[in-house]
């Protein structure tokens, strides 16, 4: 990562902090110890970051992921400005930010912008994920003029042979000329955000790319460079065979042939604690794995969020992964605590 990364990230830092918010910051990370070595349970009035879910929609067809699968159970649709709208003003005095993105592709919610500057009117820390293909001249300046504090751009291939080949669907000279008019436009506009980082999924068949990647990155004005080893959406021996390079794996053969995550898997979560993942209809979910809402905490409709964080429904997930982790099948492919990013 480039210098430019780190001095913007704690500019924008600085920038977030209140008092309420760093003693809020405090009172999460001591309340979690506290958990985790079985002092007391008090599980924190808010989380510290909330994600959200502009929209399932994708225009990639991405083969390990399920909104490019079309792989949902539950239905496709468009976060409400209203919605957010409602949702910071109950939790700004205390949030630290806001990440744009769970499933789908958040570019192409038409008023994503706004959903950003709903953030930055509180000085949060945003943060978006995107394929790359709608970087235009006026979407990178509503992305810049919202105060987008980071953006990352996946980028799993520096041939068109390579990347199509998860990228399905995709076209990476369109992602490559959306990430220029994004550095161009960041000059013109005279702006030290958002932060850009491209990242690399690392797999089977990029993998003799992985080593240019970071060159190529900032030779087209990224501030970070990131390889990320890639996640299977459910483990089995076929899947590993076809995506996952032996020596960038997150994944071990067990003797029976099946697979399981380098590393135990310990009775707790600091992800838990810190975060909370909102869908575009509102549920609130414990976090990011829970990628078909199977253990929604309830529904932002009519409810405040305070009221299904520390939901009974809540409490029991909770305790149930400071118990007994490996029994909740969203858990068995998380990667809490691990090392992901290379």
């Amino acid at each position: 990562m480039r210098l430019s990364f780190w001095m913007g990230g704690l500019r924008a830092g600085l920038r977030m902090l209140t008092l309420r918010r760093a003693y809020h910051g405090m009172s999460v990370l001591s309340s979690y110890f506290l958990a985790r070595w079985k002092i007391a349970w008090l599980p924190p009035r808010y989380p510290l970051f909330i994600g959200v879910e502009p929209t399932t929609a994708c225009n990639l067809h991405c083969p390990q992921c399920i909104s490019g699968i079309r792989g949902f159970t539950r239905p496709t649709g468009r976060l409400s400005p209203q919605t957010l709208e409602a949702l910071l003003a109950e939790l700004q005095p205390y949030l630290w930010g806001v990440l744009f993105y769970f499933q789908g592709e958040p570019l192409l919610h038409p008023q994503i912008a706004q959903l950003i500057l709903l953030a930055s009117r509180y000085r949060l820390l945003t943060s978006l994920s995107t394929n790359g293909h709608f970087l235009t001249e006026e979407t990178t300046y509503a992305l810049i003029a919202a105060g987008l504090t980071h953006i990352r751009i996946s980028v799993d291939g520096l041939t068109q042979s390579t990347y199509q080949q998860y990228r399905q669907g995709g076209d990476l000279s369109q992602v490559q000329a959306g990430i220029e008019t994004l550095v161009a436009q960041r000059q013109r506009m005279r702006s030290r955000f958002p932060l850009i980082e491209l990242q690399m999924i690392a797999f089977k068949h990029n993998l003799h790319e992985v080593p240019l990647f970071r060159e190529w990155a900032y030779k087209l004005g990224a501030d970070a460079a990131r390889i990320k080893t890639a996640q299977l959406l459910s483990p089995d021996p076929a899947s590993y065979e076809t995506w996952i390079p032996e020596p960038l794996s997150r994944y071990q053969r067990q003797p029976d042939n099946t697979l399981q995550l380098k590393g135990n898997l310990p009775n707790h979560c600091w992800r838990l604690w810190r975060a909370a993942e909102i869908t575009w209809d509102g549920q609130v979910l414990p976090c990011c794995f829970d990628k078909d809402a199977q253990h929604s905490f309830g529904s932002l409709n009519g409810q405040k969020f305070a009221q299904l964080w520390h939901s009974p429904q809540a409490e029991a997930f909770r305790r149930t992964v400071f118990q007994n982790r490996k029994n909740i099948d969203i858990c068995q492919n998380c990667t809490e605590g691990a090392r992901t990013w290379l």
